[in-house]
């Protein structure tokens, strides 16, 4: 393998940054309603744009998974690795806050729960499509589960195409689907095209930092910045809040003392529990923010978020560290079983 490749634990550090931008944004802007400091910091340049974390996400997301899909012999293979990936803190998180949603945390700015709202995130298929399907209002444990259905239509169609035609093409097809967004083509939106160039700007810096090719590189920055551009928002400062993360990922690629700062004890344990965290903190660390507010009104605004934001930290880091990585050895385990035990033809 190339040695390049296997110093790349600043993606890491970069997920910890995200999942920090998601959190403070979550914490501090995205519930004034419910919150004691109510829309008091909602102008704090850092927390205003924190849903651009997301994103941030999903660029990660693109350099990691062609990097995944070239270590990979098939789409099912890959397909099956990306499910032992995100299924099994998907359960654990999905049956914690199931069970205490109504006794524990019943400030929930999505609500309580009911058996239902379980189906999408185990199955990772939107509850608007499932509610079309079943005929039936379908909810879902938590709305930062969205994008985990548009990383799953990522990883269908990029790896159906990679498989089928090789990296480029399954770039270009990721490309496409972003133009159709551009020129509003309606019948392409069930494939979320507004996010797929997002992906297609890490893929293409993921190519730049496995050949050094400058050609990759710019064009990762290119479709980087048509993101941002065409963000759906009439906000310039969004647009350009967004065009700095795109700047910032590409720099981080590009130097290793950047890597090194990225790859900080901090952001790299925030990066390690980043999925369990992002899964379960929002409606937790606000119900928590919720009562906190009532029961000691004497803590400054500010400091109020500390203490629900270390919790959820907390309970993620408990999930990845032992829940999370004991389910998936057992589900691995069954599986590599049943395959041992299948007879050959």
């Amino acid at each position: 393998m190339n040695e390049k490749l296997k110093r790349i634990s600043f993606l890491d550090g970069l997920r910890g940054v995200a999942i920090l931008w998601v959190i403070l944004f979550h914490a501090y802007v995205r519930w004034p309603n419910l919150v004691a400091y109510g829309n008091k910091y909602s102008d704090v340049m850092f927390f205003k744009y924190g849903w651009l974390g997301v994103d941030l996400f999903f660029m990660i997301s693109g350099f990691v998974i062609l990097m995944t899909l070239e270590k990979t012999t098939d789409f099912f293979q890959f397909m099956y690795r990306r499910w032992l990936r995100l299924f099994p803190a998907m359960l654990i998180v999905s049956l914690l806050v199931f069970t205490t949603a109504r006794a524990v945390f019943p400030e929930r700015p999505s609500g309580i729960p009911v058996f239902r709202d379980l189906l999408p995130g185990l199955t990772f298929i939107s509850n608007d499509l499932l509610a079309r399907i079943f005929h039936t209002p379908m909810g879902v444990i938590d709305g930062v589960y969205w994008s985990l259905f548009v990383e799953v239509k990522f990883y269908v169609l990029f790896g159906i195409i990679f498989f089928a035609f090789g990296a480029d093409a399954a770039i270009a097809g990721l490309v496409g689907l972003f133009i159709s967004y551009i020129l509003n083509i309606p019948w392409m939106g069930q494939f979320a095209p507004e996010y797929m160039g997002w992906f297609a700007s890490g893929a293409m810096f993921y190519l730049y930092f496995k050949s050094a090719s400058k050609k990759w590189l710019w064009m990762g920055l290119l479709m980087a910045l048509a993101g941002a551009v065409s963000l759906p928002t009439k906000n310039v400062d969004a647009k350009l809040a967004a065009a700095v993360m795109s700047l910032f990922f590409m720099l981080v690629i590009m130097n290793e003392r950047l890597q090194s700062i990225i790859g900080s004890k901090f952001l790299l344990f925030l990066g390690f529990v980043s999925y369990p965290l992002y899964l379960i903190h929002q409606n937790m660390m606000i119900s928590l923010i919720v009562k906190l507010g009532r029961w000691m009104p004497f803590i400054p605004d500010f400091l109020l978020p500390v203490i629900p934001i270390a919790f959820v930290v907390a309970i993620g880091w408990l999930i990845a560290t032992y829940a999370e990585p004991g389910f998936r050895n057992l589900l691995r385990g069954i599986f590599e079983e049943k395959k041992a035990r299948k007879p050959k033809a």
